[in-house]
């Protein structure tokens, strides 16, 4: 109890609300820390992809640029199919689509 008479309140008040603020603070800072983490490792396994389809020759990867082409070629020949299905009159490519 001699220990406890010869602490001022106002010390004991800083400490307190130092001990809250590093706990907040370190909470913060470990979920920050892996969400940064995260969207870093993410964009990082995207560019070791591309870089692995670059550099593994012109035969290895062109089956997959092929797929990807027709892939988007099919969606871009959806996309203007719906788009002439709401006017027909908007180009000339709806014209197949019409009949």
């Amino acid at each position: 109890m001699n220990l406890l008479q010869n602490v001022d309140l106002g010390t004991l008040l800083v400490l307190t609300v130092g001990a809250v603020l590093l706990c907040v603070v370190g909470v913060i800072l470990f979920f920050g820390l892996q969400i940064l983490g995260s969207t870093l490792g993410l964009f990082a396994n995207f560019f070791h992809l591309f870089t692995s389809i670059l550099g593994g020759g012109p035969i290895s990867w062109c089956g997959c640029l092929l797929v990807v082409l027709v892939c988007a070629g099919c969606a871009g020949i959806a996309l203007l199919a719906v788009t002439c299905n709401s006017n027909p009159n908007s180009m000339n490519f709806c014209v197949l689509f019409a009949r």
